[in-house]
């Protein structure tokens, strides 16, 4: 058996079904609230994973509860290519995190949402809305991408000389 742990939801949504049926919001009253939620669940599904057969996919694009769950899941003994333990992100989308993840000897997988545009659209947006520090982390991908440019550049230089 495999889980998939996911940060946010129809945020938007949810409270407005919730509120017309009378129900309290099934959302978290803030980010804080809803990191902290994710990080303990990731937590203990990685302690649920650790002795059993079952395995789980982290979908995060938050970088530090990435951090923290791939600290944990060093701690427990889970890494270097462990097939229990995978980490996802949007394709385009935290492209830092994915590659330092990999680097650090975890399994990583990008999805990428596929349909009709006024399908991927909307769930593209709520995943923007859901991810407001990603911006942020498009920017420090940016950074990245062009220092590994030029140490490539560079490479190719002095090999031609």
């Amino acid at each position: 058996m495999g889980f998939k742990l996911v940060r946010g939801a129809y945020m938007s949504t949810e409270r407005k079904l919730a509120s017309s049926l009378g129900y309290q919001s099934p959302i978290h009253n803030n980010i804080q609230q809803t990191h902290s939620c994710y990080n303990d669940c990731a937590s203990f599904l990685l302690e649920a994973i650790t002795n059993g057969s079952h395995g789980v996919i982290l979908a995060t694009h938050n970088v530090q509860s990435a951090t923290l769950a791939a600290k944990k899941a060093q701690d427990l003994g889970i890494g270097n290519g462990n097939q229990k333990l995978e980490f996802a992100q949007v394709y385009g989308m935290a492209e830092a995190l994915s590659f330092g993840l990999r680097n650090a000897g975890f399994q990583v997988s990008k999805y990428l949402p596929f349909g009709h545009v006024e399908i991927v659209m909307p769930y593209l947006l709520r995943r923007a809305e859901e991810n407001r520090g990603l911006l942020s982390a498009s920017g420090l991908d940016r950074v990245l991408t062009r220092k590994e440019l030029c140490r490539r550049l560079k490479a190719v230089s002095s090999e031609v000389k």
